[in-house]
């Protein structure tokens, strides 16, 4: 059974921490390590909230000791401003109580990460540059990736080495793995992937290597690191493109129950223009016309490629997101949404071909998920016909609402939820350059 990052120590990360990497940790399950917001009657949610500087672009928080950091970039479409930055903030009020000097990117403007390591240094990755700070943001050293292209995706392998992935939105070019020491910021290993890839991949620690998934536009495939080598796993691959579809490309996936989850149709229409100028993300925006699929959740077995799950949860063509499903392993719960049409819903998994529908709702989540294990509360944003947005608290098996409140953003760039210090959590609009705070009130 896949291990559950929640329940592990997740070793090489700042252990005193609720949330030092994002998605809650290297096989990206959004669960959270900190105690649920447990709503009860009576209680409701509560916003605050601050905009930085135009032109910033917010990612998202890590924390440490009680101490919480915030990380980001340049908003795309700005020729001649490119920077990495982070700011360590009052966890209440939001203010800047410290920040990093500018962080180099190479001149690409895309959302990086960052992640607070077991030795307290912050590691981010913007651009293609890495740099490590300490927790008061002195810069320590800086790395220029070998690939000059923006990367996401910055996680720790059990070795303590760091791999990171540039992204590739053109189909006829290779995405390249790029494999680091955190300790002297050197590259280790350097490895073409099999084709363009874009969403986040997923490392899943096991006792045979880290294994390490990752999607093409038309297949997703499996990369195996073990003694400072990362090679592909030419036994594991499966196609998720299907006949006669006009699909785009799958995001971000994930790992729980010994499969891989991931959903396609993630090329939304402004990704083109980004992805394709050089440096990415410096040119004005235009928008692409849409693939007219609708919104698949596909599964592919861990252990047996073959064995593979294709679900249309809401059967609504032109569907489209930015994002990766929840799978709730402890409950065997999928959580999944199309964006575009207003719809989230979730199935009981019962084994292969068999989903049950436990509920749907008009919600129109635009965010990576936030998954509390102790009291089954999961926050998403809604993405309101007048583009503003709510934060929004269900109870992932009944699909019971508990709590909803007005962020005071719109629909531009919504990042994730990442966990807090004390009932509450934190997001972002990020092109919109809010950050804000979700608390029980």
């Amino acid at each position: 059974m896949t291990q559950q990052d929640y329940q592990s120590e997740l070793n090489g990360y700042y252990q005193n921490s609720t949330c030092a990497t994002e998605y809650g940790g290297v096989r990206r399950q959004k669960h959270a390590r900190s105690p649920g917001l447990n709503i009860q009657p009576g209680e409701t949610l509560k916003v605050t909230s601050r905009r930085f500087a135009k032109g910033k672009w917010v990612v998202g928080t890590v924390n440490a000791d009680n101490r919480l950091f915030i990380f980001g970039c340049s908003v795309p479409s700005q020729p001649d401003v490119s920077i990495g930055w982070v700011e360590e903030l009052d966890p209440i009020t939001l203010e800047t109580i410290s920040q990093s000097p500018e962080l180099t990117t190479g001149g690409h403007n895309w959302c990086g990460g960052a992640a607070v390591l077991a030795d307290g240094t912050i590691i981010t990755g913007f651009g293609n540059r890495i740099h490590k700070l300490t927790l008061d943001l002195e810069l320590i050293a800086e790395l220029e990736l070998p690939v000059d292209h923006a990367h996401n995706g910055i996680s720790l392998l059990s070795d303590g080495m760091m791999i990171t992935r540039n992204l590739e939105h053109d189909h006829g070019k290779k995405s390249v793995f790029t494999v680091f020491d955190t300790n002297t910021l050197q590259v280790v290993k350097r490895v073409e992937f099999v084709g363009a890839s874009i969403g986040r991949f997923c490392v899943d620690p096991t006792p045979d290597g880290d294994y390490v998934y990752a999607t093409t536009p038309t297949h997703i495939h499996r990369l195996i690191y073990k003694n400072q080598n990362l090679v592909l796993d030419q036994n594991w691959n499966a196609s998720y493109d299907l006949p006669d579809e006009n699909q785009s490309f799958a995001w971000c996936n994930t790992v729980g129950d010994d499969s891989v989850w991931f959903m396609d149709m993630g090329d939304t229409p402004p990704l083109e223009t980004i992805m394709r100028a050089y440096p990415v993300g410096t040119q004005p925006m235009a928008f692409s016309k849409s693939c007219s699929a609708p919104v698949r959740v596909h599964r592919v077995s861990t252990t047996d490629s073959n064995s593979t799950d294709v679900l249309t949860p809401f059967e609504l063509p032109y569907g489209g997101h930015n994002s990766s499903p929840l799978y709730v392993q402890d409950k065997k719960i999928l959580l999944t949404f199309d964006t575009n049409n207003r719809k989230t819903g979730a199935w009981r998994f019962n084994g292969p071909g068999d989903f049950e529908e436990l509920w749907v709702h008009d919600i129109a989540n635009s965010n990576q998920v936030l998954y509390y294990p102790d009291t089954g509360e999961v926050v998403l944003d809604d993405v309101l016909d007048d583009k503003t947005v709510d934060a929004v608290v269900i109870d992932i098996e009944t699909g019971e609402e508990k709590g909803r409140t007005a962020t005071g953003t719109r629909y531009p760039a919504a990042m994730a939820f990442y966990p807090g210090l004390n009932r509450d959590c934190y997001s972002t609009s990020g092109a919109e350059g809010v950050l804000y705070r979700v608390f029980v009130s």
